[in-house]
């Protein structure tokens, strides 16, 4: 693995329990430190897909892969147990699903849920009560939003909004990879802008590697250092 592509993508191919078919097949790919990279592709692709593997999900959606790897700083991700992934899944590689509401628990406020994710990290389960205030109220800060929201129930806000939450969640570790997919789905041109603002601003300040799933192909080249197509 060259000493600057953070994930690298080699040979892989998956399928569904349900179909005899597979719906990724010999994808090869890298993705370098830094950078942002479109993986592109119509509905049904396979875009989603890909993600559930990188992020150790496969089996939860009966995916089986065949062959190839995930390579992540050197670790075969298809390989990893839970236990492995329990130190790399949001605190490495953290993801912003393609809706925003499948980020929430909709009967708890958006304090409460990043609340529960601070069990997910053995330093953050130590923090106080004080400390894990201080640190959602520089997530809100960071993705602009008024803090205020912390106190409010998903429905309540608007799609805009819950999707600058949802980046809010996603970068609670500071992750080394952020998976955005379809992040811009479904808001208005611009609201869509103000949130790749806002990313870019984020990567920027932390640093970030940024893989951007879409079906837009101008999106893909006005937001993206280059593409992978499916």
């Amino acid at each position: 693995m060259e000493e600057n592509n953070l994930l690298e993508i080699k040979d892989l191919s998956i399928r569904y329990k349900s179909a005899e078919k597979k719906i990724i097949d010999h994808l090869s790919f890298t993705i370098q430190k830094g950078e942002i990279l479109c993986l592109r592709g119509r509905s049904g692709a396979g875009k989603s897909t890909v993600i559930w593997a990188i992020m150790g999900m496969l089996e939860e959606y009966d995916g089986v892969c065949e062959g190839g790897q995930i390579l992540y700083q050197g670790i075969d991700l298809l390989r990893c147990s839970e236990k492995e992934w329990k130190k790399l899944r949001w605190r490495e590689i953290a993801l912003v699903p393609q809706s925003s509401m499948n980020s929430f628990n909709p009967v708890f406020t958006i304090g409460r849920t990043i609340n529960e994710m601070f069990r997910y990290h053995e330093e953050t389960r130590r923090w106080s009560k004080q400390q894990r205030q201080r640190r959602m109220e520089q997530l809100m800060d960071m993705v602009h939003l008024d803090r205020n929201v912390l106190s409010c129930f998903p429905h309540q806000l608007s799609g805009g909004m819950r999707q600058r939450a949802a980046i809010a969640l996603a970068i609670l570790f500071h992750p080394k990879i952020l998976i955005l997919d379809e992040a811009t789905t479904g808001l208005d041109i611009l609201i869509q802008a103000d949130v790749l603002g806002t990313i870019l601003e984020l990567k920027k300040q932390q640093n970030m590697t940024i893989l951007f799933i879409s079906h837009d192909a101008e999106l893909a080249k006005n937001f993206s250092d280059r593409s992978v197509e499916l």
